[in-house]
This record gives structure tokens, C-alpha cells and sequence, in this order.
């Protein structure tokens, strides 16, 4: 039986219901929104709302109940440790040891399909347009930006507007003030520090690191690299 899976079989795979759930979805959209695909388990622990010492514990336990589920469906082996358990990260991850952490890897393969089912978890927004289709833009619409796993995580992005609302922190725009009830609770998420700046010590606070902006703002934020501040965006507003 083989060890690893190829692309059209995680094809299959991502969009069977029976066997992918939206949970393991997650972990994948965390681990692909990193550099190099790669972060250590127990930040994506975090980052999918676990606390504690230990909160890649509990993605340890759905990757065994995930890959149970996969071999009942596919010929596969799963990697035996020495006191006759089993690896089953290493279906998916490759895996390496970065001081007291352990860095899980998207496998190639995996990484292809995510791309190829357009389940990566990169999102555009709606009144945006794809890269390919620039050459036919009119005056006026923005670039893409794409919303890495922190802001998508629905606890991290529940604390950052508990604490700081739902009004635009550069413009001021409030949403509801505008559209009535249809707006009520909509805002962006902006992470105040780039993904790729995140060292490996990283720990999200959601307060410190994550802001509320409107679409507009949120956009205009980057279409430089590295991103606009919120005080500099704000200084070009009121300088124009």
C-alpha cells in the first residue's frame, strides 16, 4: 500500500463530504496562508481558537479521526512509530522539529489541490476581478487583497470587534448608519502585521494585531507592499 497520496486523489478527497469536513478545511487554509506553507502545530492550534499548552492537542486528534477516514476509502499505509502507534500527520505534513515547536508542512500534492478545488481559503472581494482580467479594467477598481487565516478565524475576529466595534478605524464609515439593519455588524479585518513578518514565536493577539476597516480602506491599505499603516492612510485622507 503507498504512503503518500497523489494530487487527483486529494482532489477527490477535498471534495468529499464524507471524508473532509470543514474543520479539517481550516487547518489546511491556515497552514497555506503561511510562508512556505509551514508553521508550527501549535500555532495553528491558536489560530483556530485552542488555548492552553497544548493547542495543537485537539488538531492532533481530528488528523488521526481524518485519516482514518481516508484510508477507509484509499489504499494507504499510515508511517509506524516505534511503540507501534502511528504517524498520521505525515499523510499531509511533512514535519520537522524548530526549537521546542513542531512545524507542520502542506505536502506538494496537497498544496496542488487546495489550489486546483479553489479551497485554499484566499479570498477576493466581491466587487473585485481577477489578476488575468486587469487588462480590461475601467478607471476605479481596486486591487485584490488576500485575507489570511487570522482574520478569517471567526474568534480571533469576534475579539477584535468586541473590543474596537464595527466602525471603519481609518475613514470612520459605519455600515449600519448607511444600509440599516442589512449593515449591522459588517466590517473587514486588517492584520496589522504582515503574515510574512510573523516569526515563529508569534502568538495572535487579537486586539493588538487585528483591526476593523471597510472594503475600501482595507484595499487601499495594500495596494503597496509593504502595507500602509492605519496612521498613514489616515495622514493621506486628511491631506488631500
Amino acid at each position: 500500500m503507498a504512503t503518500e497520496l497523489s494530487k487527483l486523489e486529494w482532489i477527490e478527497i477535498l471534495q468529499s463530504p464524507e471524508i473532509t469536513n470543514e474543520f479539517d478545511l481550516s487547518i489546511f487554509q491556515a497552514l497555506y496562508s503561511f510562508d512556505k506553507n509551514a508553521a508550527p502545530a501549535s500555532e495553528i492550534g491558536r489560530i483556530l481558537g485552542y488555548e492552553g499548552k497544548s493547542p495543537q492537542g485537539s488538531l492532533n486528534l481530528e488528523i488521526g479521526r481524518y485519516a482514518k477516514r481516508i484510508a477507509n476509502s484509499y489504499e494507504i499505509s499510515f508511517t509506524e512509530r516505534s511503540n507501534r502507534k502511528f504517524k498520521f500527520w505525515d499523510l499531509f505534513f511533512n514535519g520537522w522539529d524548530r526549537g521546542n515547536r513542531f512545524v507542520w508542512q502542506l505536502k506538494k500534492e496537497l498544496k496542488e489541490a487546495l489550489e486546483e478545488t479553489e479551497l485554499t481559503g484566499i479570498e477576493q472581494f466581491a466587487e473585485e476581478i481577477n489578476k488575468e482580467d486587469e487588462g480590461m479594467l475601467i478607471e476605479g477598481l481596486m486591487k485584490s487583497v488576500t485575507i489570511n487565516s487570522y482574520e478569517r478565524n471567526p474568534k480571533a475576529r469576534q475579539k477584535c470587534i468586541d473590543h474596537w466595534g464595527t466602525v471603519c478605524k481609518v475613514c470612520e464609515f459605519d455600515f449600519q448608519d448607511s444600509y440599516g439593519e442589512i449593515g449591522k455588524g459588517f466590517i473587514q479585518v486588517h492584520h496589522i502585521i504582515p503574515i510574512s513578518e510573523i516569526g515563529e514565536e508569534y502568538e495572535i493577539d487579537p486586539i493588538r494585531d487585528l483591526i476593523p476597516v471597510c472594503p475600501n480602506c482595507h484595499s487601499i491599505i495594500h495596494r503597496v507592499n509593504p502595507p500602509l499603516r492605519i496612521e498613514e492612510l489616515k495622514k493621506i485622507m486628511e491631506d488631500k
